[in-house]
């Protein structure tokens, strides 16, 4: 067998709509639409840069110089990149409270810590799951075992077995390889 034949005998595009739709479905029914969106959101941006410490500082920088020439309420300086730390930077100028910037820090905190164990949680759904319906696909394809009165009752055996086979091998894989890595992520991203 070569390894193109390998290849595609591993890929049974109906034990995989089995198991991708069913956790997908069953993980929306157990968490909501809020919060499967949330998570959506939260794995497309892992590509994506995190909070940029060196890009913060220099704005400061820039901001602070200008205040010291120009005073605090009139520099014209672009806002931290960082939209939590321009708000919380923008209170403290027009209120003049260190404790108001803090505030503002820690509700971000706690939005972010919020907002991330939902996803996580998501994920974690998803990825107990995703073997759940590897088992119901493979529960269907053993039901199309019996034998077939026209056709080749051998081949139909074995082509369901091994989509049954393949139903539970992609049900641990998806939750192993795509659902709980990405609750992981989710939640090393916002640290």
């Amino acid at each position: 067998m070569d390894a193109d034949a390998a290849t595609a005998s591993l890929f049974d595009p109906s034990a995989l709509v089995v198991v991708v739709a069913g956790t997908l479905l069953a993980t929306f029914a157990r968490v909501g639409w809020s919060d499967l969106i949330l998570a959506i959101r939260k794995a497309a941006v892992l590509p994506t840069n995190a909070f940029d410490a060196q890009a913060n500082r220099i704005a400061l920088a820039r901001w602070v110089r200008d205040a010291q020439k120009s005073g605090l309420l009139s520099a014209d300086q672009p806002a931290p990149p960082d939209p939590v730390f321009a708000r919380a930077l923008d209170l403290l100028v027009r209120t003049g409270s260190i404790s108001a910037f803090e505030r503002v820090q820690q509700e971000a905190d706690s939005q972010r810590q919020t907002s991330t164990s939902r996803a996580a949680y998501v994920f974690e759904q998803a990825g107990e799951l995703a073997p759940v319906f590897g088992l119901v696909g493979t529960l269907f394809a053993m039901t199309q075992i019996a034998p077939s009165i026209e056709g080749d009752a051998g081949a139909a055996t074995f082509g369901a077995i091994a989509t049954a086979v393949l139903s539970s091998l992609y049900g641990v894989l998806t939750a192993h390889l795509v659902f709980l890595p990405l609750a992981s992520a989710v939640v090393r991203r916002a640290e």
